[in-house]
């Protein structure tokens, strides 16, 4: 294996899930495996598409380059060339710990906020890198025009439902 991916859980929703699909998406060629211990099954149906996603059942790893987000709890069952941090919050203003390990040869942040936080805080080098973004075109576009306000006493409530409807067909 080339590039694993580690992240305890993979929810429903949210950043670092949506992170991890531009990212699967993005660089599906160059052999990408995602382990995880819990996991939403529609979120792990759509990284399949892309790449090779495993649940992490305690096996030894062995890869050129390690990624992980928060947690670190494998990473002593992982040998890697490279051992990467992806930082995805600002900690300071959250006022949560870091949660990192000796092992980790490289932090990337996510965005300025976040560099310059763990800077302050663990005094380490970070590295930028902007979360990939590919957003999927729409197959159809439909624009609905109004010759009036958008409030209530002009309909946007039927508005509303009207756009339901169509989502829905």
């Amino acid at each position: 294996m080339k590039n694993i991916f580690y992240f305890y859980n993979i929810n429903e929703i949210g950043g670092i899930e949506s992170c991890f699909y531009y990212l699967a998406k993005k660089y599906k060629d160059n052999d990408i495996t995602i382990y995880y211990q819990m996991g939403d099954e529609a979120q792990i149906r759509r990284l399949k598409q892309y790449v090779r996603v495993r649940r992490y059942t305690g096996q030894k790893i062995q890869c050129e380059k390690a990624f992980f987000c928060f947690n670190t709890d494998i990473i002593d069952n992982v040998e890697a060339k490279e051992y990467i941090q992806v930082m995805h919050g600002d900690y300071k203003t959250a006022k949560m710990k870091i949660n990192t390990h000796p092992k980790i040869t490289k932090y990337l942040g996510v965005s300025e906020t976040v560099c310059s936080s763990f800077k302050e805080l663990m005094q380490k080098d970070i590295e930028l890198c902007y979360n990939p973004i590919e957003i999927d075109k729409p197959k159809k576009v439909l624009n609905l025009i109004s010759a009036t306000r958008l409030t209530g006493e002009k309909g946007k409530d039927r508005i509303i439902k009207l756009g339901k409807i169509l989502d829905e067909s």
